[in-house]
């Protein structure tokens, strides 16, 4: 038989096959069947990653450079614009510019040997690329690789883009940011343009921004007159500013200088007698410490309010976020750019509240501060102001938008009784138990949380009543019933724009929204935007100092004008809440809150104040606007009457003189709310039995069922249906509306983070 038989080879191969196990053929199988899944998992999970890649590269990509050359080199003041109230049409109010002094040189101006000796020592390809130099990129891979990272890769126009946004962020993502924008730039702008800018802005040690400011300082003179030793020692300073500063180290400089030298040497820029004689001048060069001419100081500074302050830093904070740049260099760009910046003050309601801030009641308080927020109710900041003593300075510290503060009760209508009341879970005449919280427990085995009046309502309180006595118990009873402190916080952060709570004590502390016993806290500018709901159909508007801004050239890079509001409370909740603090100010016995209302007015609001009186507010509205107003000191301690009504004092006349030239208005209610008897005896709908009867505002899908008995049961708020106080106290005192009490403060509690209970009133 041939070799070449068909029927022998299959017959042989066939006999192959059956000889191997069939362990090994599954065994072989599996193997193989895993690794081609493995290979198609990693085929589409590089496939994603490749898109992800795509996508944010073409977003880097679509964003603008921030980079503005031309106005940074005409060094342009930026302009404010306010509205008039009654033309709606705009007008120049003010000028920002920056407080230093700087001075642009121009290209012409620059030796030669300048240009030549920063190029020669920081980017020697610099006319040759794009903006990167991806071969020196390359270069300080394979450096970094070895372990070396002392080789710098970036470009003269990625250090100029690094320089102007400020953007120190060590990444890879703050790599692929700087590459993008220095592409862009090198489209946008001609390398005499860039070096130009870069030897403008650079740090040359010390506080010299730029050549001129270098020349000045070391050598006494115009960088035009400088030699090229002179160049090359100011040249070797930008790579390391605080190493190679000729006044601190002029050994350092002078080595530095001798490599800026020879660089420049190697690469052609000097003529071997250059080279030498600008090595002799090396050898011998000294330095002055020169500071320029002295400033004069009879020139006056302008000192702006207190709104300008908060605007300009809202606009380094956002101008930041749009550039993916620092806000110091989003600073420069205010001060230096051109920028026209249409405002949201109201001039005359300004000039209101900074001269009602400076007149508010110290007598026993000589250091009592205050800050003060005045909000319409789409999010428009009216007016601010951050101190009662005299603004001596620009941008200060501002206590109603910087100062991380305890709000005490004003907290409680802000999401406790808002969301429950949202929730449908109480109404308008809903007995709100008055008893501690089994859960509330005092290192002494007590039970919380005090109410400070000393005392606990045995049958508890109606919703309205719980406000107008401003029971923590019944705060924090509410708080549990919505679910707890983590349903609070969650809508606290989530709805209504409070960014300074502590996540992680503050989800799980029942004094956070009960009692405003915070780990983190709250702003005045906080509390303004939180209340606007009230007002505006249960709105959250983000609080803006600006409606829009454009670049010199009149395109607009930050818009506030369409904002999109979040839908905190329905429209019914926010009209409730809105008529249960009018009548917390209307018919307040227990509190200071009748301080704050203004005279032919609807005025909505509640007081807060924290534990042994150290802060005190009051936070509410018109139907104009809202205002929230604290007092305290910056070192906290007791206010001294009649400190704690000053804050309700001071809403009342800043509100009424904002008010004064106002047509008149009322709030504007949701159509679904019913004006109602209830039986002060149950709470529920009155009846023909109810010979004791008041109204309240209800839902048509939220409110109580009609009485039909009383029972023998007796809501109310008198003192003579109370039981005793879980913890001693000393018996309220009240004068005019207000109260002052000493309570004995409770240890801490183990379930909340706070070491006393903030005493309301």
């Amino acid at each position: 038989m041939r070799k070449t038989d068909i029927s022998n080879y299959k017959a042989k191969s066939d006999s192959d096959k059956k000889g191997l196990p069939p362990a090994v053929k599954a065994v072989l199988s599996g193997v193989l069947k895993t690794l081609l899944t493995l290979m198609l998992v990693f085929f589409i999970a590089g496939v994603i990653v490749c898109f992800n890649i795509f996508f944010y590269l073409m977003e880097l990509s679509a964003q603008p450079s921030g980079i503005d050359l031309d106005a940074r080199s005409l060094n342009l003041s930026s302009f404010v614009y306010v509205q008039d109230e009654e033309t709606g049409e705009f007008y120049e109010y003010e000028t920002l510019y920056g407080t230093e002094n700087r001075v642009w040189v121009d290209y012409n101006e620059i030796p030669q040997a300048m240009i030549n000796a920063q190029i020669a020592i920081e980017d020697k390809r610099f006319y040759e690329h794009k903006g990167v130099d991806w071969l020196r990129t390359g270069e300080a891979m394979l450096n970094l690789a070895g372990g070396d990272d002392s080789f710098g890769a970036s470009t003269i126009t990625q250090q100029l883009i690094k320089n102007l946004t400020e953007d120190d962020e060590v990444s890879i993502n703050r790599k692929i940011r700087e590459i993008i924008k220095a592409l862009k730039v090198e489209k946008e702008y001609t390398k005499d343009e860039i070096i130009e800018a870069y030897l403008n802005v650079v740090n040359f040690g010390g506080s010299c921004q730029g050549v001129q400011a270098a020349a000045q300082r070391y050598f006494g003179k115009d960088i035009t007159d400088c030699s090229v030793a002179e160049c090359a020692a100011i040249a070797g300073i930008t790579q390391n500013p605080s190493k190679w500063d000729p006044l601190v180290y002029p050994e350092n400089n002078y080595i530095r200088r001798e490599d800026v030298l020879f660089a420049m040497h190697s690469y052609g820029y000097l003529t071997d007698e250059e080279y030498q004689a600008a090595m002799e001048e090396s050898e011998n060069m000294t330095f002055r410490d020169y500071s320029g001419d002295e400033e004069d100081n009879d020139t006056p500074i302008t000192i702006q309010n207190w709104y300008f302050d908060e605007l300009v830093f809202d606009l380094s904070r956002d101008l930041a976020k749009v550039y993916n740049i620092s806000e110091d260099a989003a600073l420069d760009k205010i001060y230096s750019e051109g920028l026209k910046i249409y405002c949201a003050m109201d001039v005359e309601a300004q000039k209101i509240i900074e001269e009602e801030a400076l007149n508010i009641n110290k007598s026993n308080n000589p250091d009592l501060e205050i800050g003060m927020t005045m909000m319409d109710y789409t999010g428009r900041v009216i007016a601010t102001v951050g101190s009662s003593n005299e603004k001596d300075a620009n941008l200060l510290f501002d206590r109603a938008s910087m100062s991380i503060l305890q709000p005490g009760s004003s907290i409680k209508p802000v999401v406790a009784y808002a969301k429950a009341v949202d929730e449908g879970l109480i109404n308008w005449s809903s007995v709100i138990s008055d008893q501690p919280l089994d859960t509330w427990i005092y290192s002494d085995g007590t039970k919380g949380p005090n109410n400070w009046y000393g005392y606990n309502h045995k049958n508890g309180l109606f919703l309205v009543d719980a406000i107008e006595w401003s029971s923590n118990a019944c705060a924090a009873n509410t708080v549990m019933t919505i679910g707890g402190p983590d349903i609070a916080y969650e809508h606290a952060v989530n709805y209504l724009g409070f960014d300074n709570l502590n996540r992680e004590e503050d989800m799980f502390n029942t004094a956070a929204f009960s009692l405003g016993g915070m780990n983190g806290g709250v702003t005045v500018r906080e509390m303004a935007a939180a209340y606007a709901y009230i007002g505006n159909g249960g709105m959250y508007y983000e609080p803006y100092t600006y409606y829009y801004v454009t670049d010199r050239n009149d395109k607009v890079i930050l818009d506030n004008r369409n904002n999109i509001p979040i839908q905190a409370y329905s429209s019914e909740t926010a009209s409730i809440m809105n008529r249960l603090l009018h009548y917390n100010v209307n018919n307040c016995a227990h509190t200071s809150a009748a301080y704050a209302n203004v005279y032919g007015w609807e005025i909505a609001g509640k007081t807060g104040t924290t534990n042994e009186d150290k802060d005190s507010w009051f936070c509410g509205g018109s139907p104009y606007a809202t205002l929230a107003v604290w007092t305290g000191f910056d070192d906290p301690h007791r206010i001294y009457s009649p400190g704690t009504a000053v804050a309700a004092q001071t809403f009342s006349n800043v509100m009424s003189r904002y008010l004064e030239d106002k047509e008149y208005k009322e709030f504007d209610l949701d159509e679904g709310i019913e004006y109602l008897e209830f039986c002060t005896h149950t709470g529920k709908l009155a009846t023909s039995i109810c010979k004791d009867t008041r109204k309240g505002w209800y839902t048509s899908d939220n409110k109580p069922g009609n009485c039909t008995s009383h029972s023998g049961v007796n809501i109310s708020a008198d003192e003579d249906d109370t039981t005793a106080a879980t913890t001693e106290a000393t018996e309220a005192t009240f004068t005019e509306g207000t109260v002052s009490i000493d309570l004995v403060e409770p240890t801490a509690p183990t379930q909340g983070a706070t070491a006393t209970d903030p005493a309301e009133e």
